[in-house]
């Protein structure tokens, strides 16, 4: 008795595993392969100052993704091609602030990317043209 009752037990578990399986969405199987939207330079701006040597202050309009929360993408920055660092979304803003640091004076292409959770990179965002001031 006790051995059918456990059979019968492992039967209906493995059935409902089995059906489990065959209904799970494809998205879940954890492969996401979908890049966010890409980002929007909002603001963009070098600044003459003494507290610092070559500073940028950016605005990037918040996006999108498809399976990261948009408060979970990170945006990284670059001038002239070269990563100058990365800013979190704060959840809090309509737009993620932050002040990065040139790597030489003069004018510079700033550009922004969303990265999402899985790390894929969106579209590069509008360029802006800012000056980059020494100390």
């Amino acid at each position: 008795m006790t051995r059918r009752l456990i059979r019968a037990v492992t039967v209906s578990v493995a059935a409902t595993l089995s059906a489990a399986t065959v209904a799970a969405p494809a998205h879940a199987s954890g492969a996401d392969n979908t890049p966010p939207a890409a980002p929007y330079v909002l603001y963009a701006s070098g600044l003459r100052w003494t507290g610092g040597c070559l500073p940028l202050t950016i605005g990037i309009q918040r996006t999108t993704d498809n399976a990261t929360p948009q408060s979970a993408l990170i945006y990284e920055v670059f001038a002239d091609g070269i990563r100058l660092g990365a800013l979190a979304d704060n959840g809090v803003n309509a737009a993620v602030w932050g002040t990065l640091h040139f790597t030489r004076p003069g004018p510079q292409t700033v550009t922004a990317r969303a990265v999402d959770a899985a790390g894929n990179r969106s579209a590069p965002s509008n360029a802006d043209v800012v000056t980059a001031y020494a100390c």
